[in-house]
């Protein structure tokens, strides 16, 4: 028999925690107001998890962790990823997202951490040579075509906006944002570097 936590069930509670990492009383709070439904409660902790990380988004971090990680000898990165206080940045959820972010830019080598850190002539040539590719089509049908170009760009080559490689229906966003949820602190992934084996730098 299944023991029962309100209206939900011990092993529907087990679940949501493994997906999202959030705690027991959230899971069970967010399954209560889903009526059950695993996909609503995690969009609804989600959206939870937004909320704190826009309000730890200010706070001072300092502290953290450098990972690294090499694959076969060939593909080697290094990464800062910034949290408030020594105590979490020793805690196991921690180093499991450092390590999880290094696996992600091994994987799809991104260039920028953020949107912000794309220099504006890069986007500019981007855009010239869409400009070129669409000339001629009426501008009410060009826009939305150059908005899904630029959305696609910052999903190859900025790391928060990639797919996260061990569950591509979320963003490298929306784990920073679970992570923060969890742990309670804001969390910056600083800098990175990645290097191929022969590469020019």
């Amino acid at each position: 028999m299944t023991k029962s936590s309100g209206s939900v069930t011990t092993e529907q509670i087990k679940a949501l925690r493994e997906r999202t990492g959030a705690g027991v009383i959230e899971c069970k709070k967010a399954l209560i107001e889903a009526g059950g439904d695993q996909e609503q409660a995690v969009q609804i902790l989600r959206e939870k998890g937004k909320s704190i990380a826009a309000q730890k988004a200010g706070r001072a971090a300092h502290q953290g962790l450098i990972g690294s990680y090499v694959h076969g000898g060939r593909i080697g990165v290094l990464v800062e990823i910034n949290c408030e206080t020594d105590f979490v940045a020793k805690t196991d959820p921690f180093k499991s997202f450092v390590q999880e972010i290094c696996l992600q830019i091994a994987s799809m080598n991104p260039r920028y951490v953020n949107r912000e850190e794309v220099p504006p002539e890069e986007i500019g040539r981007t855009l010239e040579s869409l400009h070129e590719e669409i000339e001629g089509v009426e501008a009410e049908a060009a826009q939305p075509i150059q908005q899904s170009h630029m959305e696609q760009f910052y999903r190859e080559r900025v790391l928060l906006d990639q797919p996260y490689v061990r569950d591509t229906g979320k963003t490298v966003q929306d784990l920073l944002t679970d992570t923060v949820s969890t742990l309670r602190e804001n969390i910056v992934i600083r800098r990175f570097v990645r290097f191929v084996l022969g590469e020019d730098a």
